[in-house]
């Protein structure tokens, strides 16, 4: 069974060389969590607003032979039943049937959640003089407020040749490094996330 996968982030426009170092990285991250993903394809559509709304024109223009799965940031802790009821505020999200929703995914609080569970994949991108001592420490990296992750990882890499962290820059170099089995350990939806899509390699 075929996969695409509608992401949240990448640069979108004229910055083609970024988008397709976005989309490279999370299938990077797919490929270390199994490797029958490799037909598995990823598509950075920008915001979450433009995520959904690319994600439900998808649903309608989808061949049956192709699972279309979303994944966007919650932006906030997550305490609606679903990820589907915790974005049904958002524009698009009444365009998701209900028998798609259970391909709805999220990054808590937002992707950099993701990226500060495995400093080695940080070292890796910033060097040596990464400061990991500032990183979250906690077991549940979703309970992380994403203002607090953020400052995080700004003062972790504050005084690397870099200076500071950007998303475009070096978010797909971090996602390409980034080991699934510690995302999973601290983020219950990214084990949600990774379980689906191991099944649907399988399917």
């Amino acid at each position: 069974m075929k996969v695409r996968l509608y992401v949240e982030g990448g640069p979108k426009g004229a910055h083609a060389d970024g988008l397709r170092s976005f989309r490279n990285g999370f299938k990077q991250h797919l490929l270390r969590l199994d490797s029958r993903l490799d037909t598995l394809v990823v598509s950075p559509c920008g915001s979450t607003d433009e995520t959904i709304r690319d994600y439900a024109r998808a649903l309608r223009e989808n061949r049956p032979d192709c699972i279309v799965v979303l994944l966007v940031d919650s932006e906030a802790p997550v305490s609606a039943a679903t990820p589907a009821r915790h974005l049904q505020a958002k524009p698009d999200s009444a365009n998701v049937p209900a028998k798609a929703r259970e391909s709805v995914f999220l990054m808590v609080q937002c992707m950099e959640s993701w990226l500060v569970t495995d400093p080695d994949a940080l070292e890796k991108c910033f060097g040596r003089k990464l400061k990991r001592s500032v990183l979250p420490p906690n077991r549940d990296i979703e309970a992380v407020p994403k203002k607090d992750v953020l400052d995080a990882l700004a003062s972790a890499v504050k005084l690397t040749p870099s200076g500071s962290y950007h998303k475009i820059q070096h978010g797909a170099k971090i996602l390409a490094e980034l080991k699934p089995d510690l995302v999973a350990k601290r983020s219950s939806h990214a084990r949600n996330l990774y379980s689906f899509l191991r099944g649907s390699a399988q399917a």
